[in-house]
């Protein structure tokens, strides 16, 4: 009887201690589970976190490279007025925003290639505009061929202008104080700047101030 209840014993023992490995185990495994998806978790949250900024940088980066700008466009356009474009655009584009040239448009008068700054105001010019110049210098010839004893003195009295003349139409003039060197940098600063010479301030700045009052009664600016 003894032996009996001894064997019963162990064997509940033994049951007990099995109940309690087992769920041991259970709740070992259930702990590592648990911190197996913290540290997925964590991973995925970093890397989110990662993305974010990185797209916040770029979108920094993108929102600098591209600034909003303004520009005015007027002449011999199809749709002249007031554009938006993006910081580092060409007057080309601004062209094309504007629907392209008339029929009556002197294309080559303006240098497409060059960056719009904001506040821009760009005259595209006619081709009556490009032949001003040259029906002016028609005139004065055929002047002096006709009246060869007065040539001199209507060529002096005929103001130049300095917004269609060239290079050489300038030294031709005979400008006190004008000679080829000053006569190209007024061209220069001229077509730097779409073309025009919009005043005796512009002028100031190709020759300088004394040289620009003194030609101001050989000239017109149109």
């Amino acid at each position: 009887m003894n032996k009996k209840k001894f064997l019963g014993s162990i064997i509940i023992l033994s049951i007990f201690l099995i109940f309690l490995f087992v769920g041991y185990r259970l709740q070992n495994e259930k702990a590592n589970s648990k911190n197996d998806n913290i540290s997925i978790y964590k991973e995925e949250n970093m890397e989110n976190n990662y993305n974010e900024a990185n797209n916040e940088i770029q979108n920094t980066k993108d929102s600098d490279g591209k600034k909003e700008i303004k520009a005015q466009i007027y002449g011999e356009i199809k749709n002249p007025g007031v554009y938006s474009l993006k910081s580092g655009d060409r007057i080309k584009d601004l062209i094309d925003l504007a629907g392209g040239f008339t029929e009556n448009s002197e294309p080559y008068s303006i240098n497409g290639a060059k960056k719009v700054v904001d506040g821009d105001n760009i005259e595209i010019k006619s081709k009556q505009d490009k032949l001003k110049g040259i029906n002016i210098n028609k005139s004065e010839s055929n002047s002096s061929l006709n009246n060869s004893g007065d040539s001199g003195s209507n060529n002096e009295n005929e103001k130049l202008d300095i917004n269609s003349a060239s290079e050489e139409d300038i030294v031709n003039k005979k400008i006190p104080g004008i000679a080829k060197g000053l006569s190209k940098k007024i061209v220069e600063y001229r077509e730097k700047n779409n073309g025009r010479i919009n005043s005796q301030k512009d002028l100031e700045k190709a020759i300088g101030p004394k040289r620009a009052e003194k030609i101001m009664e050989y000239i017109e600016i149109n």
